[in-house]
Formats: structure tokens, sequence, C-alpha cells
């Protein structure tokens, strides 16, 4: 009975959302408010993107599905652009795949944006670019193998969150700010991107703390940056598996990184010397590796929670059923 009941709930659950949405199933310019609905791959695009959206308050659901680029022009998969005056507001993408454009999405000075399990991958430039953007959350997306850079913000883009990602081998930087600042860069875990895990450029009051480096270089800042690199000491755990938060993991393909080889002589996960990156750029807590063992990022416990939710929710059925 209770098994029977999970399931009619985990229905109820998916069919919800997508109730009053409007089907997609090829190349679209969203205009008006909604939520919509990807039903089918798409391949190919309209004149500026394979989904334009120029309107506030849109709910993009991706279903799983991909957004394929066939062609070399210079437009991206997911374009979010205001047609006049101030840019979209209150959009949200989720659950979805772009490859092979020019940029994974692109999005013009939007707010409140977010982009959620978003997969980026072989994008011809940057996987998620993000300008003039504010107030707005990229998280649990997972970009890799984009010939320009992973994930950036540029162009005075401020006050976002950037959380939980995972930025892999791409060919320029893993993360990359441009004149953005106030930005919160957490939990991430950036590895084996080509020119630098993390790339600053005039940027300040930004807090880059509890992500996961392991690049050849990790970081390129500049003299006139000024960012926060690590949370006053917490409970954990933190992105390396260790029982508090604090700064970053600094790790390096060769076993060369910070992490790597400065010493942890009491054990409590953080190294014994603050890592100086640059002037007015210090990780005063970064966590400890050791030798050649990498440490394996935490999780994020989302769908475990929600599928104890919903497990709650059919119990709680079956006894008044009774």
């Amino acid at each position: 009975m209770i098994r029977t009941l999970l399931s009619l709930v985990l229905v109820l659950f998916t069919l919800i959302p997508f109730a009053a949405a409007t089907m997609i199933d090829g190349p679209t310019v969203i205009t008006a408010p909604g939520t919509y609905q990807l039903t089918s791959d798409v391949v190919g695009a309209d004149r500026d993107a394979a989904i334009e959206i120029i309107a506030s308050n849109v709910v993009l659901e991706g279903g799983g599905h991909v957004l394929a680029g066939t062609s070399a022009r210079d437009i991206p998969g997911i374009l979010i652009r205001t047609e006049r005056g101030t840019g979209p507001a209150d959009v949200v993408v989720r659950n979805l795949t772009v490859k092979d454009w020019t940029y994974g999405v692109h999005a013009l000075g939007a707010s409140h944006l977010v982009l959620e399990n978003v997969t980026s991958v072989g994008n011809r430039e940057h996987g998620l670019y993000l300008f003039a953007v504010s107030n707005s959350t990229i998280r649990s997306c997972r970009v890799e193998q984009n010939e320009g850079s992973g994930i950036v913000l540029s162009d005075v883009s401020h006050d976002n969150v950037v959380e939980q990602n995972t930025v892999v081998r791409n060919r320029q930087n893993g993360l990359m700010l441009i004149a953005s600042d106030r930005n919160h860069l957490t939990g991430n875990t950036v590895r084996e991107n080509g020119a630098f895990g993390i790339d600053c450029y005039l940027t300040k009051e930004n807090l880059i703390a509890d992500n996961l480096f392991f690049n050849t270089n990790n970081t390129h800042v500049e003299e006139l940056d000024r960012n926060t690199w690590s949370f006053p000491r917490s409970a954990g755990p933190n992105i390396a598996g260790g029982p508090e938060k604090g700064g970053n993991y600094w790790g390096e393909p060769g076993g060369g990184g910070f992490s790597d080889l400065t010493p942890d002589a009491n054990g409590d996960g953080f190294c014994d010397s603050p890592f100086v990156i640059y002037e007015g750029n210090m990780d005063s807590l970064p966590l400890k590796g050791e030798g050649t063992s990498r440490p394996t990022p935490t999780s994020a416990s989302g769908p475990a929670a929600i599928v104890a939710i919903l497990a709650i929710v059919a119990v709680t059925l079956a006894v008044r059923w009774r």
C-alpha cells in the first residue's frame, strides 16, 4: 500500500509543475511570462538563439533535453536579454543541456535569474556567460570542455551566487570575474582548466570560499583586486570532506599545490599557514590535502532530501487512508 501511494505522490510531484506549461519542441522566442516545458531535444536555432527569452517571470523547464547547435553562427544556445529598457527579471532555466553553440547560455542585463542543473558542454566560447547580471544564482550546473571559460561574470555583474557547480576541462579559465563585485562563489569544484582555475580582473568584495581548485594554475589576481577568500571558521563539512569550513582547497595535478604541500601539524583540516594569493588577497584558512591523495568533493543533499519528503507524505497518506 505504502509503495503504491509513494508512486502516486511521485507522479503528482512530477506533473504539477507542468500542468499549465507551454510545450516547446523547436527553436522558440519567449515573449510572455509563464512556464515553458521542453518536450524533445532541439537541434538548430531561430535568428538569435535556440531559445531566446525577452520576458520576465519565465520558467524554462528542460526535462533533461538537449539544445544542440548545428552551425558556426555566432549565437548562443539560450539568450536571455531585454528588447528595450531594463533587462528581464525572475527567469528560471533548469534541467537541460546546451552544447555546440558560441555560448551555452548568454544572459544580458538580467536580474534574479536562476540557472540550475544546466549542463553546458563543448561550446566555442564560454559555457555560461553573464553580462551585467545581478542578484542571480548559478547552482548545481556542470560546465565542461568549452573553448573559452566555464562560468563568466562580466561588466558589473554584482550580488550573484555561484554555488555547487562542477567546472572542468575548459580551455581557458574555470571561473572568471571581470569588473564584477559582491558575488559569492562557494562550494564549486574547479578542475583541470587550461589557463586558470579562477581569473580576476578589476574585482572587489567578492567572497570566494570553500571551493576545490585543482588546476596547473589556480589563480590570476591583479593589483587592484580585493576579495575575500575564506569563511570564518565554522561547522562543515567542507568541499574537501573535512569537518569545518574555512577557505579553499588548492591542489595541482602534479601534487605541488599549496594544500598539497603545506603541513597541518595539529590535524584540524586546515593548512598551518595562510595562502597569500596576491597583495590584498589571502586565503587565511586554506583546506589541507594529504600528499598526492585527492579529496572527494562533498555533494549536495537536495535530491535525497526531496525523496525523504515524498516518503513522509506517502506514509502520512497511508495512515490517513487506513
